[in-house]
């Protein structure tokens, strides 16, 4: 199993408790070019992820070749927005769903649901994984319903 998850939230209780846990994930890897380059936040991060789960915080550079040498494991890659989930995508990594799990309300964000909000940017970056034939739910939880952001964001129930 491999998870590929959108939340600005980065790695938090939802993350480790809802997913992590309950999946058998036993490899977190947080892709932040800012977060990898501050020692400080990265070791903040780790803190917070159980014994037993391996954590990897890298740069968008430096995740394709993370993310290949973890193989068949059961991993859940976590960035903190759609743009960066279309790079990975772009750049090779091989999904085909993306999870949006959660993405703060911020002036001139577009509401898809309650627990996301997409900026322009964001949007553009939806489009380009459809184009690419690319999944892109919205899902807190393993066992929460399932949003289609793009038949969601085209207006279709």
């Amino acid at each position: 199993m491999f998870i590929l998850r959108v939340d600005d939230r980065l790695i938090h209780g939802q993350v480790v408790a809802g997913w992590a846990r309950p999946l058998g994930i036993n490899t977190l890897i947080l892709v932040s070019d800012t977060i990898c380059n501050d020692e400080w936040a990265c070791n903040a991060y780790r803190l917070a992820i159980p014994e037993g789960i391996e954590f990897y915080c890298v740069t968008l550079e430096q995740s394709r070749r993370t993310i290949v040498a973890m193989g068949t494991r059961q991993s859940m890659v976590i960035v903190a927005s759609v743009r960066e989930a279309y790079h990975l995508l772009r750049d090779g990594l091989d999904v085909q769903e993306v999870n949006i799990g959660g993405l703060s309300y911020h002036d001139g964000t577009r509401e898809v649901a309650p627990y996301i909000h997409l900026t322009r940017d964001d949007i553009d970056a939806v489009v380009q994984l459809y184009q690419m034939g690319i999944k892109v739910i919205g899902k807190q939880l393993p066992n929460s319903s399932t949003i289609d952001v793009v038949k969601t964001l085209a207006g279709v129930k």
